[in-house]
């Protein structure tokens, strides 16, 4: 009485029976006496209301189906955590993802720890297994710890429970609880979940995560072998759930036919061959059911998944599922009672020619998806090209060719359009709703044709005999059939990326210089990239690889972040990662970085230019940038070709910043230019300019001492060999120990290291013979040589040693030589000449009688030397021209005194102004310091004669 009272008033619209979503109508059949009582009375208004309207709704073609809404609603909340204090029973059926309720939440230790207690299902299930935190799967350990990924290993411990109805309360939860869970606390008969979470912004940065779990659910009786087993089978969840008291319709087993459910459950158990190999059964059912759902509505949603039809006819349940039967009888004109009306066509209304959908296939994790849609080139035509698709969703239908199978049935059932209504004699008694019967009738040209009983009722016939009255559609085995040529689901139908699965960034490390207050600090840079369209703001950290702690650059939209005043040569890490505006953070990405800074030689110089003006050079430059720049050097070499900077002598030492121009002596050669910042580093590579230079005209040499290739001259810390001048040795070659080809390096090298200087003074002094202001030139020709062979031979710490990693020699500055002048104005070959002190000199003038001349040899690699192959000094004096006019002679001889005296004359001019004929002029005692000259008539006596002279020499005495 009970549950006939609940089906009752779960059933207040015209459609009273249970529609399948491929079937247009299904309908009860009669047949209950009077021997049923009252509870029969029920059954019988039941049966006869629910067949009266099902034979108006019988060729109707678009049957009440599942709305999208509903599905979408039922599969979101399946999938979430609810806080509730009230919540509907959940069932679940084969295998699906659920999450559930919230039935105790609780933290400890002082909020280190939440615990939550997550029902899945209102009864035991299979198992529970894949569980996930915000779609993220995690890997459990043997005692529910959480090893993988690593945003959540050991933050996460979860245990199951499958919801026994003997099961015991969680010993963890039990132990660790804090607000009273005990052992009384077993959940008898529910499946649930325990989770433990530890405290941690990044692995939950938006507080409570979802957890959702995989779960094979209800265990459910085989009327078959009368087993009770997990299985999907459609027919026997269906089963179940009418027999369910919890939240179900509560059948007893009595009130179902058994014979039925067995002939559905085999048929949803064949297995159908794929397309793509294999096969899988022709029905399952995975899904929930909510005991809050109108059965009705719930029997209309679970009968999607089998394509099939519940009815209650004699006091029990039936169902069929989608199938072909073959008809065990035929009903003729003899069988009729009255007229049949047939329906050859339905209204183009209610045609459609398409299938589409929704389904919830395991491939999207039970998300619902559009499965392909079935189309049929034959029924467009016949709607003239007038696509028409019916929406069938399929929410626990979780294959896509079981989706597909289920649609084209639907679509095929649509198609069968010829409807026959009318009253048979009791031979149509033994038919039931989903029957297929022969049809055999003249006068319509049927000649056993086979229909499908649509609806089926008791009635009196004109006589007052009992009839039976049918409502038949037409059908056939191609409604069925199934070849095996379904569409293949496109399981990746979005690309939309999941904002809770952050890839960490990509990061460059780099360093710079900044000037602060006029001070060079080293500054560490990060820059920060991400391809993640969830990217909001970046949080970057660094600490010296030494230290243990990070410290924060910062956390900015901006990504690039900077660090100050690091320190050079140190070696840093540093790292950075992704913050979404929902507040998830991407793992960290760590790279490292030794900081260059101050230790970064100084960009090379640019645009250096050589412009000779008279006897000077003038050099010029773009200033460099570099925010630690000390100044520049200049180097010259004798090579207008082939030259190297190693191989010159320095002409200026330090050029300070922020200079960028220098005036030194014009010599033919090339002039180097390096940057020097405060640390003495040097840029790698030298820039250079070529100067060619024409002999300076008006200079007359006047004597060149040349020290080269004997260098005669006195040697202190260096050596001739070989024609060349090189730095000494601190070991001479005879005292040397070992075994002569045990020694390294170069055989001239000696052994131990090269001297730091030695110096070079050459073999005599320079004697003008009077005081003179002469130009004095040096001419030089130095190269670098290296008496390392081995780079393990190398002493001192490798980062010490100057230039590039691979040695390029060119680029060094460690050698040098620097050539000195002293002069004095006194006979340098006398008794104690006065010298000045000795001071460095590429090209000048001096005032002097004496000079004497030095080199200076220096190197700061203990394995390098300079290698004078050339050296001497030339010294010149300018032309110089003396003239005076009208001179009287007189009659004797006239002394002419040139002021001052030339170094040596080099010609004389005489000019006489009033000569007569015959007459002649002597002149005699002619020299650098005048002439004398007597004019003579033609007499040969003296005689007063005016005169001009020029006198052209070079040189002068100084006064």
């Amino acid at each position: 009485m009970g549950f006939f009272k609940r089906l009752i008033k779960s059933l207040t619209d015209p459609k009273t029976l249970l529609q399948a979503a491929i079937m247009t109508a299904i309908a009860g059949p009669g047949g209950f006496t009077a021997s049923m009582g009252k509870t029969a009375a029920y059954a019988t208004k039941f049966a006869l209301y629910a067949a009266s309207s099902a034979a108006m709704s019988a060729l109707a073609p678009v049957p009440e189906l599942p709305r999208f809404s509903d599905f979408l609603q039922q599969s979101q909340a399946r999938r979430s955590m609810i806080k509730q204090p009230t919540q509907p029973r959940r069932a679940v059926y084969g295998t699906v993802r659920v999450s559930g309720l919230l039935a105790h939440i609780e933290s400890t230790d002082n909020d280190q720890y939440l615990h939550l207690v997550v029902t899945l299902a209102s009864h035991e299930v299979q198992s529970i297994s894949a569980i996930r935190l915000n779609d993220v799967e995690l890997t459990l350990d043997g005692n529910g710890n959480c090893t993988s990924p690593t945003r959540y290993a050991n933050k996460v411990r979860i245990n199951t429970h499958s919801g026994t109805d003997g099961q015991a309360a969680d010993t963890d939860l039990v132990s660790e609880s804090e607000a009273g869970w005990t052992a009384q606390h077993r959940l008898r008969g529910v499946a649930y979940l325990y989770a433990r979470l530890e405290f941690d912004r990044d692995a939950f940065p938006n507080g409570i995560p979802t957890i959702t779990a995989l779960v094979s659910g209800k265990k459910v009786f085989d009327p078959r072998n009368s087993s009770t087993a997990f299985s999907a089978n459609a027919a026997l969840c269906i089963r179940d759930y009418l027999t369910d008291t919890r939240y179900g319709l509560g059948a007893a087993s009595s009130e179902i036919n058994d014979t039925s459910f067995t002939t559905a459950a085999n048929l949803c158990d064949e297995n159908v061959t794929l397309s793509g190999g294999g096969t899988e059964k022709r029905y399952e059912f995975h899904g929930t059911i909510e005991s809050s759902n109108q059965p009705k509505q719930t029997i209309q949603q679970i009968l999607t998944s089998c394509g099939g039809v519940v009815f209650y006819t004699n006091g029990q349940f039936n169902l069929k599922a989608a199938g072909y039967v073959s008809p065990s009888i035929t009903l003729d004109e003899d069988d009729a009672i009255g007229t049949l009306q047939l329906q050859t066509k339905q209204s183009r209304r209610d045609n459609f020619n398409a299938v589409k959908g929704v389904f919830s296939p395991a491939s999207t994790d039970y998300v619902p998806a559009d499965y392909p849609a079935l189309t049929s080139s034959t029924f467009l035509a016949e709607d003239n090209g007038e696509q028409k698709f019916l929406e069938l969703n399929l929410p626990y239908t979780t294959s896509s060719a079981m989706a597909q199978r289920l649609a084209k049935i639907g679509l095929f059932r649509n198609r069968q359009q010829i409807a026959l209504t009318g009253v048979f004699n009791l031979k149509a008694f033994q038919l039931n709703v989903g029957d297929t019967v022969n049809i055999t009738n003249s006068k319509f040209g049927f000649s056993s044709k086979v229909f499908e009983v649509a609806d089926w009722g008791l009635t009196l016939a004109g006589n007052a005999e009992t009839a039976v009255s049918l409502v038949l559609r037409e059908t056939n085995s191609a409604v069925y059939d199934w070849s095996a040529e379904e569409a293949v689901f496109a399981q990746d139908n979005t690309n939309l990326p999941n904002p809770f699965d952050i890839t960490a960034p990509s990061v460059v490390a780099t360093d710079e210089l900044q000037s602060f207050n006029q001070k060079a600090l080293s500054v560490l840079v990060a820059e920060v990239t991400s391809g993640s369209t969830f990217a909001d703001q970046f949080e970057v950290q660094a600490k010296k690889a030494a230290d243990s702690e990070f410290i924060s650059i910062g956390t900015s939209s901006s990504n690039k972040f900077e660090l100050v005043d690091v320190e050079d040569g140190v070696l840093y890490d540093v790292r950075a990662r992704v913050i979404t505006a929902l507040g998830v953070r991407s793992p960290f990405t760590t790279v490292q970085h030794q900081i260059v800074g101050k230790t970064a030689p100084p960009a090379d110089v640019s645009d250096f230019s050589v412009n000779i003006i008279g006897t000077e050079a003038a050099l010029s430059w773009t200033p460099s940038t570099d925010v630690d720049l000390s100044h520049y050097i200049i180097r010259h070499s004798s090579l207008t070709s082939g030259a190297a900077y190693s191989n010159a002598v320095t002409l200026a030492e330090k050029i300070s910043r922020p200079a960028n121009t220098a005036v030194v002596p014009a010599m033919t050669g090339t002039y180097f230019i390096k940057a020097i910042d405060k640390l003495g580093l040097a840029s790698e590579n030298a820039t250079s300019s070529v100067a060619i230079i024409e002999g300076i005209k008006g200079f007359n040499s006047v004597t060149t001492t040349t020290q080269s290739p004997s260098f005669s001259g006195t040697k202190t810390n260096c050596v001739a060999t070989d024609n060349a001048l090189v730095m000494d040795t601190t070991v001479n070659f005879d005292s040397a120990s070992g075994n002569f080809d045990d020694a390294a390096g170069l055989f001239d090298g000696g052994g131990g290291a090269v001297q730091s200087t030695g110096t070079y003074e050459f073999d005599s002094a320079v004697d003008l013979g009077a005081v003179y202001t002469s130009h004095v030139t040096a001419n030089i020709t130095v190269e670098r040589v290296e008496y390392l062979t081995l780079f393990d031979s190398a002493q001192g710490n490798f980062d010490s040693r100057t230039g590039t990693f691979d040695g390029d020699v060119q680029a060094f500055d460690d050698t040098n030589v620097e050539l000195q002048i002293a002069t004095t104005e006194d006979d340098p070959n006398g008794g104690s000449p006065t010298y000045t002190a000795f001071r460095k000199f590429f090209v000048g003038d001096y005032k002097a009688r004496g000079f004497k001349f030095k080199a200076i040899l220096t190197s700061s690699d203990a394995e390098a030397s300079p290698k004078i192959t050339a050296l001497s000094v030339s010294i010149d004096m300018p032309d110089r021209t003396l003239a005076e006019a009208d001179l009287a002679s007189g009659t004797g001889t006239k002394a002419i005194t040139f002021s001052p005296a030339f170094k040596s004359l080099q010609g004389l001019g005489i000019a006489a102004q009033n000569l007569s004929s015959g007459d002649y002029y002597v002149i005699t005692s002619k020299s650098a310091t005048g002439f004398t000259i007597q004019f003579f008539n033609s007499s040969n006596a003296g005689v007063n004669r005016t005169f001009d002279y020029v006198a052209r020499g070079f040189g002068e005495v100084a006064a």
